[in-house]
Parts: C-alpha cells; structure tokens; sequence
C-alpha cells in the first residue's frame, strides 16, 4: 500500500472547462473563449481529463459504470461525474480526520485568511505563536480547497449529493 499524500486532483479551472465541454456540450472554440485560451489548449485539457476519468473507472466494474449512466445526461459527462464523485469520496477519507482538527473542509479553507494575514505580519506575536505551525495549516487549507473545488463540480452533476462512505 502507498503512503504519503495522495495524488491532487486537476485543476478546478480544468474541471470546469471539461464539464462545459461534456457536460454542457458547449463547443472547445466557445469554451476557449469563455476560459480566454486557446481551443488546443482546451482539446489538451479534455484529453487529460478523459484520461484521469478513464484511470478512475478502470478500476470499476463495467456494470457499476453502465448502470451510473443518468437519464438525460450523455454517458461521457455521466462517467466524468461519476469520477469526479469517487475523487470527493477519496480525498474525503483521506483528509477527513486530518481536515477535522481545522473544523472541517469547510472551515478549513478560512484560515487561508489566517495564513495571508501571518505572511502580512498582521497577526500579534503573542497570537501567532499559540497557532499550529504554518506547515500545518497550509496543508489544511490546499486539502479543503481541493474538496470544495471537487464539491463545486459536484454540485453541477447528477451525483452532487452523494458520498459512498455515508449512505
């Protein structure tokens, strides 16, 4: 089994992006313009979002995949939500108890305040010392901005609602 960190997900940008493409069905020229590149640029985020989707459901049982197939949505943009549900789920196990001692995913994103305000030299000695280390709760921050970037997708596709470990 692996340890350390696990792999990041893509970009909320790249995720958006591709949604817009398979989701939508907008066109790449017409997403190009919106996310202001170009459309090989687009073309090479679809390729590697394909790619992650496909790593994701390989290791699936093609039934499982064919039966998370949504009515009204294109299979593509079913399987790419599918993915992107089982990344929340993952990171989720994999963050959570960590994530709880900042409050929670939630919460945790607020103390990139924290961490600018420690950078600006805002924060009092006294205060600043009684906190965890910066490491810390940069960490904290990256990981439950993850989780929302990968929740703000969710929320746009037919398994937003769902966490498999919390049925």
């Amino acid at each position: 089994m692996s340890r350390g960190r696990p792999p990041r997900p893509p970009p909320l940008r790249n995720l958006s992006l591709y949604h817009e493409v398979v989701a939508k069905g907008c066109s790449q020229r017409v997403v190009a313009r919106r996310f202001r590149v170009s459309q090989p640029r687009v073309a090479r985020v679809c390729q590697r979002l394909r790619a992650w989707v496909a790593g994701w459901l390989a290791a699936l049982p093609p039934i499982l995949i064919e039966r998370a197939t949504i009515s009204g949505w294109s299979p593509e943009a079913s399987r790419f939500h599918l993915a992107v549900a089982l990344e929340r789920e993952r990171l989720l196990r994999a963050y959570g108890e960590y994530l709880q001692h900042f409050g929670g995913p939630t919460r945790a994103t607020a103390y990139g305040q924290l961490l600018a305000a420690l950078d600006a030299g805002v924060v009092p000695p006294e205060a600043a010392v009684r906190l965890p280390p910066r490491t810390l709760l940069a960490c904290a921050v990256r990981m439950a901005r993850e989780l929302n970037d990968l929740g703000q997708i969710a929320k746009d596709g037919p398994f937003g609602d769902v966490l498999f470990g919390r049925c």
